[in-house]
């Protein structure tokens, strides 16, 4: 083997090392440009214990462009099967807010779970208002919640 065709490998080697180097740095600022939603509370919680609970990064599942964090490896088994039924309405802005056509960063402890579906409110005075309408007869103006899949 000649110097030149050795010196040539040594180049060819380091400059695949740098690259998958590159990759990985790319991988990982990626991984941090997802959001975080619910500000880390776990959506499963709302819906099977009706409580606001934190949620754990090492239980985390992304879906939809966004990291969730998960209560436990349980609740991460529920959401990961479905999660489409455990996102919350309104991409998690106030529901109230929305209905007014504005949009308005929510509170994650203040929600109400209506017909399988969680609302969370900016505040105790929205959620009142969304409470306080019929369940059989929301105002015509609400926009309803879309699923992103079947029930």
């Amino acid at each position: 083997m000649s110097t030149h065709t050795g010196w040539t490998r040594r180049i060819l080697v380091v400059a695949l090392l740098l690259s998958a180097a590159s990759l990985s740095i790319v991988s990982a600022e990626e991984q941090a440009k997802t959001e975080v939603a619910l500000d880390g509370y776990c959506p499963v919680a709302y819906a099977a214990m009706n409580k606001a609970v934190k949620g754990d990064p090492q239980f985390a599942s992304e879906y939809q462009g966004k990291t969730y964090y998960l209560a436990n490896g349980d609740a991460k088994k529920v959401f990961d099967k479905a999660p489409e039924d455990y996102v919350v309405a309104y991409d998690g802005w106030c529901a109230t807010a929305m209905a007014k056509g504005m949009k308005i960063e929510s509170d994650p402890t203040i929600f109400v779970v209506r017909d399988g579906k969680t609302y969370l409110f900016s505040n105790e005075e929205a959620k009142a208002m969304f409470t306080g309408c019929s369940r059989e007869t929301p105002p015509a103006s609400w926009p309803r919640p879309t699923r992103t899949g079947p029930r």
